[in-house]
């Protein structure tokens, strides 16, 4: 039980303190003005889900139907998730990599509220990113056979992480012992409408992003989420930045913003299958992922950007 305890704090927090974010640090993320766009591209088939779960978040657990205690099925699952309390919630899958010694990553983690000593002991396979109260997201994640984390680490006003107020659950992913048995799903869409990637130079999207089902892919060395916040109203250049100051030491900030979802921290060369359906606006997509071993969050070197639907 320690085990997953200190894995539940695996990646703490996504926002640091003043003192962080005032801090001198490198990271492998590019300096990014806005968002990159490029032509939508052809549409491709999805991958055929082999399951579907629903995933209710609230004060702070989640309820995932049907039961997973069970185990789950390795492969795309379709994932719908909804935020039935009063905070922002996402979820998060990290799958711990083969060979890994819990007790290592147990010390790894303790009383590290970012979590960055941790990162290289799991993949982080995808997952929504936060949205708030009374709203919805659908995501697509490829569940990999072994233990994996489903986790929610929004930080509460305080700044501690919900998963560290026991927001996580700990999923068995085994191969099912009668394959005839599973019968596979199909999401709403069966087509891909374009590719985003989280690339070593930024987000680069399709420059029209209309209601449909993406391709989320890292093709940088580095972990990365695509978590989309729409303002209320156009920001320059200065106020983008002092936006992103605020989000990382989590500070109430000075631009009206709404969580709207996006996809979940991926590991380098990994990807994912995220729905989106945005209101006419202008937004801003963020990474608050770290380094491993550097807290230090990623939107804090330029990896964000504004784009308008």
């Amino acid at each position: 039980m320690c085990a997953i305890v200190a894995l539940a704090g695996l990646l703490g927090a996504c926002s640091q303190s003043d003192g962080d974010t005032a801090a001198d640090a490198s990271s492998s993320s590019a300096v990014l003005a806005s968002a990159s766009t490029s032509p939508r591209g052809a549409a491709a088939p999805l991958p055929k889900p082999v399951q579907q779960l629903e995933v209710d978040a609230t004060e702070y657990t989640f309820k995932i139907s049907p039961d997973p205690s069970g185990g789950l099925k390795p492969g795309w699952t379709l994932l719908k998730f909804h935020n039935v309390g009063v905070e922002p919630h996402q979820v998060m899958f990290a799958h711990i990599k083969d060979g890994v010694d819990m007790s290592k990553l147990a010390a790894a983690g303790a009383g590290d509220s970012s979590g960055a000593g941790a990162i290289e002991f799991v993949d982080m396979i995808g997952g929504v990113s936060y949205i708030g109260p009374d709203q919805d997201t659908t995501a697509m994640v490829n569940l990999t056979e072994g233990l994996v984390m489903a986790m929610c680490y929004v930080p509460a006003a305080n700044g501690v992480a919900h998963a560290l107020m026991g927001m996580t659950t700990a999923l068995t992913v085994s191969a099912p012992s009668d394959e005839a048995a599973s019968s596979a799903l199909r999401p709403s869409d069966e087509e891909a409408l374009g590719t985003i990637e989280l690339s070593a130079n930024g987000y680069q999207m399709p420059d029209d992003l209309g209601a449909g089902w993406y391709h989320v892919k890292n093709t940088d060395s580095a972990l990365h989420e695509l978590s989309l916040l729409r303002l209320g109203g156009s920001i320059g250049d200065d106020q983008a930045r002092l936006l992103v100051e605020d989000l990382a030491a989590n500070k109430t900030p000075q631009v009206e913003l709404e969580a709207v979802g996006g996809m979940g921290a991926i590991s380098a060369g990994f990807d994912g299958y995220l729905y989106l359906d945005l209101d006419q606006g202008d937004y801003l997509a963020v990474d608050f992922m770290p380094d491993p071993g550097e807290p230090r969050p990623h939107m804090l070197d330029g990896y964000y950007g504004r784009f308008s639907i």
